[in-house]
């Protein structure tokens, strides 16, 4: 949304531009979407999510929801509403295509090396006396999601991970009703270790 905005006080008409790379989904990834992922999806910002490598039907519904509305977070209404509006089916296909297709790189940025054991724990066995469950089980044992719909954690920024947590705690992405429940079994020391944790892993 800041995006668009800023556009249009530069007096440029997103429609305009956006047709420039209609019928291309790669292009428009390259051109639009690399604003904020970068063109290969490997964000070096930890305000806007790693996309590369991640799983094509997990992108497809995102990027439906945001179409929809219907992921109301506040970086979702500010940075991607607009832009997901625009788009149609076949293009949301292409875009998520695109983006799974790229090689994830290894994020070199700093973690706090003292909470990766804690980290570790959880994501691979849970805590079953608080009744949470390995991360493991729906994210892949290496992070990298799977085609059901958990999505590639391994590389992550652990600010946007951490982020998106504490979204989970709100009704913001109903269609994450199994996070809504887990993230009551977690407190903050626990969110630390296990993003900071994902994001180490490659």
């Amino acid at each position: 949304m800041k995006l668009i905005n800023t556009l249009l006080m530069l007096g440029v008409s997103l429609t305009t531009l956006w047709a420039e790379a209609a019928g291309n989904p790669e292009d428009l990834a390259r051109q639009w979407c690399a604003n904020c992922h970068t063109a290969d999806g490997n964000s070096t910002s930890p305000l806007f999510p790693r996309l590369a490598g991640q799983q094509q039907g997990y992108l497809v519904q995102q990027l439906q929801a945001l179409k929809a509305h219907n992921r109301s977070d506040q970086s979702a209404h500010d940075y991607m509403w607009g832009i997901a509006e625009t788009l149609d089916d076949a293009t949301i296909n292409g875009i998520a295509a695109y983006f799974a297709s790229q090689k994830p790189l290894p994020n070199t940025a700093a973690v706090d090396s003292s909470l990766l054991s804690r980290g570790q724990q959880l994501f691979e066995k849970g805590d079953e006396a608080r009744g949470t469950p390995a991360c493991a089980a729906c994210h892949g044992p290496h992070g990298e999601g799977n085609e059901y719909g958990g999505p590639r954690l391994a590389g992550q920024h652990a600010m946007y991970l951490s982020k998106q947590l504490h979204v989970f705690e709100t009704a913001q992405r109903p269609s994450a009703v199994a996070m809504q429940a887990i993230i009551k079994t977690l407190n903050e020391e626990d969110i630390k270790a296990v993003t900071a944790y994902l994001q180490s892993l490659h």
